[in-house]
C-alpha cells in the first residue's frame, strides 16, 4: 500500500515528525524502525516498508505479508491516522 501526504514543514521538521509517527506505530503495530539516508525503514511481524521524506511530502510504502492480509485495512487506518496527526 502507498500513502502520500503533502506538507509545508521542510525536510528536517518532517523527519522529526516521522520519528514520532514511527514511535506511535511501533507501539500500536509492534514495528521497529531505522533511518537509511532520506527514508525510514520499518519492519515487524508480517509488515515491512519505508517512509520517504521529501521537501513537500511524505510517502509511506508498506508491504503486508499474507499472514497479516486480513489486518490490511486496520493497519492502513492506523498509519493514516498517525500520519495525519503528525504531518499537517
Amino acid at each position: 500500500m502507498k500513502i502520500k501526504r503533502k506538507h509545508s514543514l521542510g525536510v528536517e521538521e518532517a523527519r522529526r515528525r516521522v520519528d514520532r509517527v514511527a514511535e506511535e506505530l511501533g507501539g500500536k503495530l509492534r514495528l521497529s524502525s531505522a533511518w537509511e539516508g532520506d527514508h525510514l525503514r520499518v519492519h515487524g511481524k508480517g509488515v515491512s516498508g519505508r517512509i520517504l521524506v521529501f521537501e513537500d511530502s511524505v510517502e509511506v510504502h508498506v508491504h503486508v505479508g499474507l499472514a497479516m492480509m486480513m489486518l490490511r485495512e486496520p493497519i492502513r487506518a492506523a498509519i493514516e491516522s498517525s500520519i495525519d496527526h503528525y504531518i499537517d
